[in-house]
C-alpha cells in the first residue's frame, strides 16, 4: 500500500512538471497583451475565487496554525511568481530554463540545512547529472548574463526554500491541504492586486478580450496553478522535498517538447541529449532516494530491536 501511494505521489508530481513545462509557452503568449502584475492578479484571482467557493466553510473552521502557514506559503509564492515572470521577460528562454531548474540542486541543500541531515553521495550525483542535462538542453546557443537571469535564479532558490519550509511546517500536523491552498492563493491574489494598482494604476483592470488570452489564462489558472499547487502541497507531505525536486526537475524537458510541437521551435541533437540525461538523472535520483530511506528505516528498526532486547 505504501509503494502504491509513493507511485501516486510520483505520477502526480510528474503531472505538475508537464503542466508547468507548458506554462512557459502559454505565459509568453499571454504577456504579449498584458503587463506582468495584472496578469498574475487575474490568474490568481480566478483560482482563489474557485477555491473559496469550495472551501469557505473549512477555512472558517481552520486553526490559527493553518492560517499562519497558508499566509507564509502565499508570501513565498508571490515572491516566486514575481521573480519568475519578470525573469522570463528579461532573459532568453534557454537561460531561464537552465536557471529555474537549479532548484533541483538547491532543494537537497536546503533540506539538509533545515532538517540537519547528511546528503548522500547518490542523491548529490543525481542532482549534478540533472544540472548537466539541463545545461545541454538549454545552453545550445551560448550563455549571456543579464538582470533576467538574476530574477530567475532568485525564483529557483525560493522554490527550493518553499518546498522545504512547506514540509517542515506541515510535517506531523493535521491540516487540510485544500484550506492551505485557498489561503495561499488568496494571499497571492491580494498582493498582485495591490502591485497592479501601484504599478499600472486604474489601467490594471483593463484586460484583453481575446478568446486566446482567456483560454490560456484559464488553463494557467486551473491546471498550472490550482491543481498543480494543490497536488504539490498534498504530495510533498507524503514524500521528501528532494524527491519532489528531482521529479519536477523534468520540467525543462517538457517545456522543450511543448516548444517543439506547439511553438514551432527546433531542438538540436545536443538539446535532445540533455533531455535524455534529465530523465535518467530523475530515475536514478528517485532510486537513490528510495534506497537511502529504506536503509535509514532498516537501521532505525535494528536500533529499536536492540533497545527492546536490552
Amino acid at each position: 500500500m505504501k509503494t502504491e501511494k509513493q507511485w501516486l505521489a510520483d505520477l502526480s508530481l510528474l503531472f505538475i512538471a508537464v503542466v508547468w513545462g507548458s506554462s512557459y509557452l502559454a505565459t509568453k503568449i499571454v504577456l504579449l497583451d498584458i503587463a506582468v502584475f495584472p496578469f498574475l492578479f487575474i490568474r490568481f484571482l480566478l483560482t482563489a475565487v474557485i477555491m473559496v467557493l469550495l472551501t469557505w466553510k473549512k477555512c472558517a473552521e481552520a486553526s490559527i496554525h493553518t492560517w499562519r502557514s497558508g499566509i507564509i506559503f502565499g508570501l513565498f509564492l508571490s515572491a516566486i511568481f514575481t521573480s519568475e515572470t519578470w525573469g522570463i521577460q528579461g532573459t532568453s528562454a534557454s537561460n531561464a530554463g537552465f536557471l529555474i531548474s537549479l532548484f533541483v540542486m538547491f532543494t537537497p541543500i536546503m533540506e539538509s540545512l533545515m532538517f540537519r541531515t547528511r546528503l548522500s553521495g547518490g542523491i548529490l550525483g543525481a542532482v549534478l547529472l540533472s544540472v548537466i542535462g539541463t545545461f545541454f538542453l538549454t545552453m545550445n546557443n551560448g550563455y549571456q548574463f543579464n538582470i533576467g537571469d538574476v530574477l530567475i535564479l532568485i525564483a529557483a532558490v525560493l522554490r527550493a526554500v518553499q518546498m522545504t519550509v512547506t514540509q517542515k511546517m506541515t510535517d506531523g500536523k493535521v491540516m487540510d491541504s485544500r484550506v492551505l491552498v485557498t489561503i495561499q492563493l488568496s494571499v497571492v491574489a491580494v498582493i498582485m492586486g495591490v502591485l497592479s494598482l501601484t504599478t499600472n494604476g486604474i489601467h490594471a483592470f483593463t484586460v484583453p478580450s481575446s478568446i486566446t488570452f482567456w483560454l490560456l489564462t484559464g488553463y494557467l489558472a486551473i491546471f498550472c496553478t490550482l491543481l498543480a499547487f494543490y497536488i504539490q502541497l498534498t504530495m510533498i507531505r507524503r514524500t521528501s522535498p528532494t524527491r519532489v525536486g528531482l521529479l519536477m526537475g523534468t520540467e525543462p524537458l517538457f517545456s522543450a517538447l511543448f516548444a517543439v510541437f506547439l511553438g514551432g521551435e527546433h531542438l538540436s541533437i545536443q538539446e535532445w541529449l540533455g533531455g535524455l540525461i534529465i530523465v535518467i538523472a530523475t530515475y536514478l535520483g528517485r532510486h537513490m532516494e528510495t534506497r537511502s530511506r529504506l536503509k535509514e528505516q532498516v537501521n532505525k528498526n535494528n536500533t529499536n530491536s536492540s533497545a527492546d532486547a536490552k
